[in-house]
């Protein structure tokens, strides 16, 4: 009898583990890579986000080697590319 209600307990125990595991695998944040278009031109960049989406982006700003604040206007997706995979062999 003991030993029904103790397997009981071990079932219940291991099945709220295996949940609690889904549970971490799931939140843990991966950081994501946008390719961004920069509209009026022909420059992508590359940009990494940890959360959010690639589709909210819309304007990167950098300073220049002469401190100057610039904006760039962006189109970005988080689309997987062709050649973004490519491998070249040397």
């Amino acid at each position: 009898m003991q030993i029904e209600k103790y397997r009981s307990n071990m079932k219940k125990i291991l099945f709220l583990l295996g949940a609690a595991a889904l549970m971490l695998c799931v939140s843990c944040k991966k950081e994501k890579n946008c390719r961004c278009s920069v509209v009026g031109s022909q420059i992508v960049r590359i940009i990494s986000i940890n959360s959010g989406s690639c589709d909210q982006i819309h304007y990167a700003s950098y300073h220049d080697a002469l401190d100057t604040l610039h904006t760039d206007y962006l189109l970005c997706t988080d689309y997987p590319f062709e050649a973004d995979s490519l491998i070249v062999n040397n």
